[in-house]
């Protein structure tokens, strides 16, 4: 099987049934119904399914991924591999993975809670543990909430291969807006619920209520804090660098190709005469849910920056992007909720202009939107975005 995105509709089809039923017969459990949850596709890399499955009488969560594993990563996740003219695809039973061997200890409250006591100096109880994110082999998030003798807290569990818990603790550390992080053990990172509020609470008003004012030299002045010694670190690049990757995945999805090539034609034509930026400490992955307020009414001040994974060397102009992106498909997910973000979105865009390049910045917040239109599950969202993407290009013709 194909070990990137052009997988996928396998995965996802009537064939992925017959994949799964052979998967579980190895174990004589007969499958009853499946129905896909998730998909996780990288460019250039292994797709995965996520399944909620019935079988035996039992609903369980099954992975499906094109993933290469070794012996020993087969047999410790108590993975089947099965092999066809398509090629080679591995399943396994969740929560159990060949990369995250902290997950199953993060996914059960009996066998976090002692990892939370170590980890925190406390002895916690947990009241809840739900599941935010899910990305085979990649990273899950876990929301728990907890119980000590100096009160209730909520902390949020990170699961990542434990080669990489070292970084994203160092990165925290180094970090004076992050939240504070601890080491749990095995690839599991806890770290403590920000203070403040999210800025998309700021932005979201269901009774169609005008939303907060943000100030964009508030938002600047954070990006401006972000520590210099995280250029040090290894550099990601960002989205725009990888529009051709996010176009073929956008075709794949059953986009039209020639508005997708148009669009990462001009995306491109733009940035290749673009100018240089120095490198400064960025983000990576900077949006309205990981900036935390003081005030969803009237904020005044950023209280903290949270998911500082992807924090190193890049463009300011990149965060400033993405940030962007993210705020001009809200109205998408939640049309009367986010109904005043647009007039927000566009202040911003026109005051990073300012300082960084319109034309630029207009370039790279498609490319971020392209992106999102890759991994957008539901088609009528990821023609929408698409619309969106070519209309922020569209617009600087006339700036």
């Amino acid at each position: 099987m194909a070990s990137d995105h052009a997988a996928a509709p396998l995965l996802t089809g009537p064939q992925a049934g017959d994949i799964l039923a052979t998967a579980l017969a190895t174990t004589e459990i007969e499958l009853e119904s499946w129905t896909v949850d998730s998909v996780n596709a990288r460019p250039g890399a292994e797709t995965s399914v996520g399944y909620d499955v019935v079988a035996g009488g039992e609903r369980i969560y099954l992975i499906a991924s094109t993933v290469e594993l070794t012996d020993e990563q087969r047999a410790a996740a108590k993975a089947v591999r099965l092999a066809s003219d398509d090629g080679e695809v591995h399943v396994w039973r969740h929560p159990a993975d060949p990369y995250l061997p902290g997950l199953a200890d993060a996914c059960i409250p009996e066998t976090l809670a002692p990892r939370l006591s170590a980890a925190t100096g406390r002895s916690i109880t947990i009241e809840s543990l739900d599941m935010m994110v899910m990305r085979p082999m990649r990273r899950a998030v876990l929301r728990v909430r907890t119980v000590a003798e100096d009160g209730r807290r909520t902390w949020y569990v990170k699961v990542v291969r434990p080669e990489r818990a070292e970084a994203m603790l160092a990165r925290h550390r180094m970090c004076d807006l992050a939240p504070l992080a601890l080491d749990a053990g095995d690839g599991i990172v806890v770290v403590q619920e920000a203070d403040g509020v999210p800025m998309t609470r700021a932005l979201h008003r269901p009774d169609g209520s005008d939303p907060a004012q943000i100030d964009p030299q508030m938002l600047l002045a954070a990006m401006d804090r972000l520590p210099e010694e995280a250029t040090a670190l290894d550099a990601r690049p960002p989205v725009p660098d990888r529009v051709s990757q996010y176009a073929r995945m956008a075709i794949d999805e059953g986009l039209p190709k020639e508005r997708v090539e148009a669009l990462e034609h001009r995306i491109g034509a733009v940035l290749a005469s673009a100018p240089s930026h120095p490198t400064v400490a960025t983000h990576g992955d900077l949006h309205a849910a990981n900036i935390y307020l003081d005030d969803a009414a009237a904020p005044s001040r950023i209280e903290a920056v949270i998911d500082l994974d992807t924090l190193g060397p890049g463009r300011r102009i990149d965060d400033c992007a993405c940030m962007l992106a993210h705020m001009m498909v809200l109205p998408q997910l939640d049309a009367e909720g986010y109904r005043g973000v647009p007039p927000v979105a566009e202040r911003l865009l026109q005051v990073f202009g300012e300082r960084f390049g319109l034309e630029e910045l207009r370039a790279r917040v498609s490319a971020n939107i392209l992106s999102l239109v890759a991994g957008a599950e539901d088609d009528g969202v990821a023609a929408a975005w698409l619309g969106t993407a070519e209309s922020v290009l569209e617009d600087s013709s006339g700036t």
